[in-house]
């Protein structure tokens, strides 16, 4: 588009909204374009314009404007998401759903609704002091959107065989569908539909098939905690802790989090905590009282403490607890903090039988990569779910051609692993970067599956076009994919 033709793109799109919420200033086109990559948007890839609706009725207009003038549109909440979905190869309408922040909490009916511009801090806080759980623990929470969250169906740090994943907590949504029709689904009701439930597309349908402006969640209620920790000399004794965890059917801790000793290091330093001499894992049981708790972390120290750690312990200081806990949540953060520079991890899943094996991978997984090998690997994850994050600090002063070439080696390894133990990453959402694995993993009638919803859908693929794609598809001017 000419300057002229995004003029009238912006004057169009402010009859819906109005003028005060169209934006096409640079800045906010780039803004809109850059996510956890540590490469910079490229300036023919920028959107158009960032329009800001607060109804699911301007998001309706706006998506059937879209539909017939063929100009693509995408949904941007926070634009955390580790796979490329919140990065755009080329232009088009960016709906920005920060002002649709609204939550209601219905405790007679008992749950409560929010729209997707909610942020998972806000919504758990305010449902937290009624006394309720947040199904979502993301790294992001504090600046995740709701309508990301459910778009990735992501557990994070919870332990999913522990609490279930953030669908089963879902009653029902309201969606506006490309088209720009608007729906419901699911029930106001505590318990799901059986058979067919729309729902089930939407939660954890990464932005393919609808626009989601209403989530209805059950309140369920919050638990009792009690924490502790484990200090292990060794990677393989504490794969093996965890093993033993699951085979001696302990109950599952919400969650259970490890770092690899030089990772623990860092964050143990940064909260001023004394330097561990192993690999650590910390976890949170619950129980419906606090003494019930207490029992559960014990039962789970017996299953830690017999693959003969350093250390392990329940940790009843609630500060300590907090400064520990705080040196794992955030450690991407501070293991950035202390270079300067931009972190990048994987998300390598193992099954339960195959676990040391699969930690001694993640321990060398930028082995023999050309780009990934010239850095230090630091390890970390979500071990009670069997995920691990191997990463890398990548220099801000590599240019964008060797930053691309590191994060596609990154992609390429995980999908190696993942399919090496015949799992798939249960964070970040199964395209964009990951459609080569997803293709690989579930074959190509699998995802000719997937393309044909998105068809039936979307006829035009006005709606988030590339996701479903994934990496290098060049893209038709008049509105779809080549």
């Amino acid at each position: 588009m000419g300057l002229a033709e995004v003029d009238k793109l912006a004057e169009d799109l402010s009859l819906i909204v109005s003028k005060r919420y169209v934006c096409t200033h640079l800045f906010e086109r780039i803004k809109s374009s850059i996510d956890t990559f540590p490469y910079e948007a490229e300036r023919e890839g920028l959107p158009y314009a960032i329009v800001m609706p607060k109804s699911k009725h301007e998001i309706s207009e706006i998506l059937k404007y879209a539909n017939r003038t063929k100009i693509p549109v995408f949904i941007r909440g926070s634009g955390t998401s580790f796979t490329g979905a919140s990065r755009y190869r080329f232009p088009g309408i960016v709906i920005s759903t920060h002002r649709m922040n609204q939550i209601e909490i219905y405790e007679e009916d008992g749950f409560f609704e929010c729209e997707p511009g909610c942020i998972c801090e806000s919504v758990a806080r305010e449902i937290e002091a009624r006394g309720y759980f947040l199904p979502f623990a993301p790294g992001s929470r504090l600046i995740a959107s709701m309508g990301g969250l459910i778009a990735n169906n992501t557990s994070a740090h919870v332990v999913d065989a522990s609490v279930g994943k953030p669908s089963d907590y879902v009653l029902g949504l309201e969606v506006v569908l490309p088209n720009g029709e608007i729906i419901e689904t699911g029930t106001k009701g505590l318990r799901r539909p059986a058979g067919t439930d729309l729902t089930k597309l939407f939660v954890g349908g990464d932005g393919l098939f609808g626009v989601v402006t209403k989530i209805r969640m059950r309140l369920a209620p919050a638990f009792e905690k009690a924490f502790g920790v484990a200090i292990y000399s060794d990677l393989k004794s504490l794969a093996k802790g965890v093993q033993r965890l699951y085979r001696e059917r302990r109950p599952l801790p919400l969650f259970m989090e490890f770092m690899e000793e030089e990772t623990a290091a860092i964050g143990y330093k940064i909260k001023g905590l004394q330097i561990p001499r192993g690999s650590i894992v910390l976890f949170v049981s619950i129980g419906n009282s606090k003494r019930e708790a207490s029992e559960r972390a014990n039962q789970i120290l017996s299953s830690l403490i017999a693959e003969h750690p350093i250390d392990a312990q329940e940790i009843k200081d609630i500060e300590l607890w907090e400064k520990l806990w705080s040196s794992r949540e955030v450690i991407g953060s501070y293991l950035m903090q202390e270079s300067g520079n931009q972190w990048s991890s994987a998300e390598v899943v193992s099954n339960l039988k195959r676990l040391e094996e699969c930690m001694e991978d993640a321990r060398f997984f930028n082995r023999g990569l050309p780009v990934l090998s010239q850095l230090k690997l630091y390890l970390f994850g979500h071990i009670g779910g069997l995920t691990m994050h191997p990463g890398v600090v990548i220099p801000k002063e590599w240019d964008n051609e060797k930053k691309k070439k590191a994060i596609d080696e990154k992609f390429q390894r995980e999908a190696e692993l993942n399919l090496k133990y015949h799992t798939c990453g249960g964070e970040w959402g199964q395209f964009a970067k990951r459609t080569p694995f997803f293709i690989q993993r579930y074959g190509e009638e699998s995802y000719e599956i997937v393309k044909k919803m998105k068809s039936t859908f979307d006829p035009n693929n006005i709606l988030n076009p590339g996701i479903l794609e994934g990496p290098f598809q060049p893209y038709n001017s008049t509105g779809g994919i080549k």
